[in-house]
C-alpha cells in the first residue's frame, strides 16, 4: 500500500514543467546574471566636479565571496583632489552585506616609476557611512553591513586617504550574499 502512494506521488509530481527564473546556478556558484551591488572609486576636485575612476559591480555568487576590478593605474593627485570609496546596495535586507573593500596601490619613486610590491587601504563594510540620514543599515558580523530600510539607491562612502603621486592598480570587494530558493508553484 506504501508502495503504491509512493509510486502515485512521484508520477504526480513528474509532469510539472520546470520554474523559468531569472536565477541560475553554474559552475562557480553563480546565482544572478545582474549584479546586485556596485563599488567605485570617485575623485572630487575644488570646483565640485568628479570622476568615477571605477566600477565594480559584485555580487553575482552566494556566500563569502570577492570580486577583483581590472588594472586601474590611476595616479593619485592629492593636492588637487580628494578620492572616496563608495557602495550601493541596490537592494534592502541583510541577503546582500558588503564586508570590506580593499584598494591596492603602489607608491611612487619619482618620475613615473613605482614600488614593486602593493600597499594596501583596507576598510571593512561597517566604516562606511550612508550619504542620506534617513536610511538604517544593519550590523551582520564580521565588519559586514546591509541596508535595513530606506532607498536602496542611497550610497555609503568613506574617505580613501593614500598618499598623493601614489598609483592605484586595483579595487577588491569582500561580500556575503545570501541563496535563496525559490520553490515552483503548483497550480491544480
Amino acid at each position: 500500500m506504501i508502495a503504491i502512494v509512493l509510486l502515485s506521488y512521484l508520477l504526480s509530481f513528474s509532469a510539472i514543467p520546470e520554474a523559468a527564473a531569472n536565477y541560475t546556478t553554474v559552475l562557480d556558484q553563480e546565482v544572478n546574471a545582474l549584479p546586485m551591488s556596485y563599488a567605485w572609486v570617485t575623485s572630487y576636485d575644488s570646483a565640485g566636479g568628479f570622476d568615477d575612476i571605477i566600477t565594480l559591480p559584485f555580487g553575482n555568487y552566494y556566500g563569502y565571496s570577492t570580486e577583483l576590478s581590472g588594472y586601474i593605474g590611476e595616479v593619485v593627485d592629492t593636492l588637487n583632489n580628494s578620492y572616496l570609496i563608495n557602495w550601493r546596495p541596490n537592494m534592502v535586507g541583510d541577503t546582500m552585506r558588503v564586508c570590506g573593500m580593499r584598494v591596492a596601490y603602489k607608491l611612487s619613486l619619482g618620475e613615473g616609476v613605482y614600488e614593486a610590491g602593493f600597499h594596501y587601504f583596507h576598510i571593512p563594510g561597517a566604516s562606511l557611512l550612508p550619504r542620506d540620514s534617513n536610511v538604517e543599515w544593519g550590523y551582520a558580523g564580521g565588519g559586514c553591513i546591509y541596508l535595513k530600510s530606506g532607498n536602496p539607491s542611497v550610497i555609503f562612502n568613506i574617505n580613501l586617504n593614500i598618499p598623493g603621486e601614489s598609483r592605484i592598480d586595483y579595487l577588491r570587494v569582500y561580500y556575503y550574499r545570501e541563496a535563496q530558493v525559490f520553490l515552483p508553484l503548483i497550480k491544480k
